[in-house]
């Protein structure tokens, strides 16, 4: 068995070859290079999994639209078009999309009505598209990962580590309404167990990758300070484009991971920052 993982440098595929035996991974700007290095033939099955996330930090930056859109949509097509040239055996093909497809329907079921809010969600769900089809046409197993608000390892995008950060530079951390929006966390480590998992699973085309819990910023901050750590913060008011609440259904995930439990981010950031005190 070979595990390509598309996606090199995100946080996600450094863990997930951690965990997977026999893992390759691969840039989304090197694929066709690397693909023809490898003796495909000495493997009776390959997984895919596409990782190849946007960088937060650009999310919204089209100064080179080509290279926005090749990170994304483009590299995912190439490997497809190389699997057919190439008439390679697939088992499973994995894609990871994000939370992010729902936009503002904070039900967050597998099979409600996706609302994207903006070019990174689109070209998401668009990706989302090509996968089901592909796999459909050629009867290629798959399951899209709609992965909620992830942190842990070498995160250094989310809140999570932006609250970690915060307290061991003794910063201020700039809070949008008070903190008040509840968001899914969920720990890397879990989502890598949850991919391991599904890997070995047939049936489950789309899987919510969330804990089912919603959390806010400011009880996390209020939990912090009643173990006597203590954030310093400002608020900004009035932002009406957040979203008030993302919490992820997940009785799917649930059947795959069975008696599972997850990582409490409260805990986390506990024991994250006594370790800086």
């Amino acid at each position: 068995m070979l595990n390509i993982i598309i996606g090199k440098s995100s946080n996600l595929s450094i863990e997930l070859e951690k965990k997977l035996e026999n893992t390759l991974l691969v840039s989304s700007l090197e694929i066709i290079d690397v693909f023809n290095k490898i003796e495909f033939n000495k493997y009776n099955k390959i997984n895919i999994i596409f990782n190849q996330f946007q960088q937060a930090t650009r999310l919204y930056d089209l100064s080179t639209p080509f290279d926005y859109i090749n990170r994304s949509i483009a590299s995912t097509s190439l490997v497809l078009d190389y699997i057919l040239l190439n008439n390679l055996s697939i088992n499973k093909i994995i894609y990871t999309s994000s939370s992010s497809v729902y936009g503002n329907n904070i039900s967050c079921n597998e099979d409600d009505k996706l609302q994207p809010l903006s070019i990174h969600s689109s070209l998401k769900i668009s990706n989302e598209k090509l996968i089901e089809l592909f796999c459909t046409q050629y009867n290629i197993n798959y399951t899209i990962t709609r992965v909620f608000n992830m942190y842990g390892k070498d995160d250094k995008f989310s809140i999570i580590s932006k609250i970690i950060n915060t307290f061991s530079s003794d910063s201020v951390l700039s809070l949008i309404n008070n903190g008040e929006a509840l968001r899914d966390y969920i720990y890397i480590g879990d989502v890598v167990y949850a991919y391991a998992k599904i890997l070995k699973v047939n049936n489950y085309s789309i899987v919510n990758i969330g804990t089912s819990n919603g959390t806010s910023i400011k009880s996390i901050l209020d939990y912090l300070k009643r173990n006597s750590i203590i954030v310093n913060v400002k608020n900004i008011k009035n932002v009406k484009t957040e979203l008030k609440k993302s919490i992820s259904q997940n009785i799917k995930l649930k059947e795959i991971l069975d008696e599972y439990e997850f990582k409490r981010v409260e805990s986390y950031i506990l024991t994250k920052l006594k370790d800086i005190k």
